[in-house]
């Protein structure tokens, strides 16, 4: 098990265990579990701030091309790049066809793109769609809607012939 799938099997347990003890009688352990969840997060937050503190920046973003340390950095408010620049990175990441433009996000935490009018089936579209919604909200977690502006798709063309037996001088 290599270890980005020994932490996510770990985070899957600890979910595990947290609903178990939410389903079982005793509600007082349930929230004492809650508890001591969140006191280890804070933890290791006050942890993972010190050390960030003695890399600085630019190290801190080389961490970042890991992506547990970039989920743990993001968890803890501790990424060194905004919403905005990651967002920008995880769409050249994608190395679509052609890449949405990227319009921005707004203070309510808003990301609009502006898909393309080329062409493909709808389910084509919607699965490029998907993964582009699912790239973002992994770059910036804190975003609250990603919306996809796509131009209305142009009527098909018409083939224009001359009727059979018609010659063009």
């Amino acid at each position: 098990m290599t270890a980005p799938d020994a932490a996510e099997a770990a985070a899957q347990r600890v979910d595990q265990l947290l609903a178990e003890l939410r389903g079982g009688p005793d509600r007082r352990a349930a929230g004492l579990a809650e508890e001591l969840t969140r006191c280890l997060v804070q933890l290791y937050g006050a942890g993972l701030t010190r050390i960030t503190a003695r890399l600085g920046a630019d190290q801190v973003e080389e961490l970042c091309a890991d992506p547990l340390v970039e989920s743990l950095l993001l968890v803890h408010d501790l990424h060194p790049l905004d919403a905005d620049s990651r967002i920008r990175r995880a769409l050249a990441r994608l190395r679509l066809v052609e890449e949405p433009a990227y319009l921005g996000i707004d203070d309510a935490g808003v990301v609009r793109l502006r898909l393309s009018a080329g062409g493909g089936c709808q389910s084509s579209r919607q699965a490029v769609a998907g993964r582009i919604e699912a790239a973002v909200r992994s770059a910036a977690p804190e975003v609250t809607d990603v919306v996809m502006e796509s131009p209305p798709r142009l009527p098909p063309l018409l083939q224009v012939s001359l009727r059979p037996g018609l010659a063009v001088p």
